[in-house]
């Protein structure tokens, strides 16, 4: 017969690990926040681009272009950063301080679109300060939350975990939606992407680090 628990020769010793329930509903709200501004990002951005921004060509196809570009950017910045520069990073800072100087970054990322936001050009460039926040939101928190519970019961509070990321979705979808469509101005997108990533980073920065945050390494995009 299979164990119950699998673990390793070093883990048999040490343990499953300390669950840390204070610490981890921290970073439930922290992430949460950060989901908020970035699923209002992936809903509204349409509108964002249809009604506050100037382009040169008119239509749904020149929206649809310019969007396609804009997710491009920051998907590619999200990709390649977190091997290349958050895993050396989180080796020297640490684990969570180095996703709340991200969560700051995308904060300014999305304030930066709300303010000069109007042009492809300072749209693109925007998303691609923005990709540092989106790097770090898809590989650190797994990791910062995997080192702060039992690894026995990793399931059971990847599961909560997770609703960190629901919710907020949930409620950008049902919620947020209301304000845009109302607001006459459609940059209210970024203004409150920009503002719940700064309530986002505030959490972050107020977490403290941990000795195993301090060596554990990045979880690659996707995981």
């Amino acid at each position: 017969q299979e164990p119950r628990v699998l673990e390793s020769p070093e883990e048999e010793n040490a343990g499953g690990g300390t669950t840390h329930p204070a610490r981890l509903l921290h970073i439930y709200f922290a992430h949460g926040f950060t989901w908020l501004g970035v699923q209002t990002m992936f809903v509204y951005m349409f509108a964002y681009v249809k009604h506050a921004m100037v382009l040169p060509e008119s239509g749904d196809e020149a929206i649809g272009q310019v969007i396609n570009i804009a997710f491009l950017v920051l998907n590619t910045v999200g990709f390649l950063l977190p091997v290349f520069v958050l895993q050396p990073v989180s080796k020297t800072l640490g684990l969570v301080r180095t996703h709340a100087l991200c969560i700051a970054a995308m904060a300014v990322g999305y304030a930066g679109i709300l303010f000069w936001g109007q042009t492809p050009a300072a749209l693109y460039a925007g998303m691609a300060v923005v990709g540092i926040g989106w790097a770090s939101t898809v590989s650190l928190p797994f990791a910062i939350m995997s080192n702060n519970v039992d690894k026995n019961r990793m399931g059971f509070f990847m599961g909560i975990f997770n609703l960190s990321v629901v919710i907020p979705q949930l409620l950008a979808s049902a919620v947020i939606g209301s304000f845009v469509a109302s607001a006459s101005d459609k940059s209210l997108v970024f203004g409150i992407a920009s503002c719940a990533l700064t309530v986002s980073a505030v959490l972050w920065f107020t977490i403290r680090e941990n000795a195993t945050n301090q060596s554990a390494a990045v979880i690659a995009p996707g995981h």
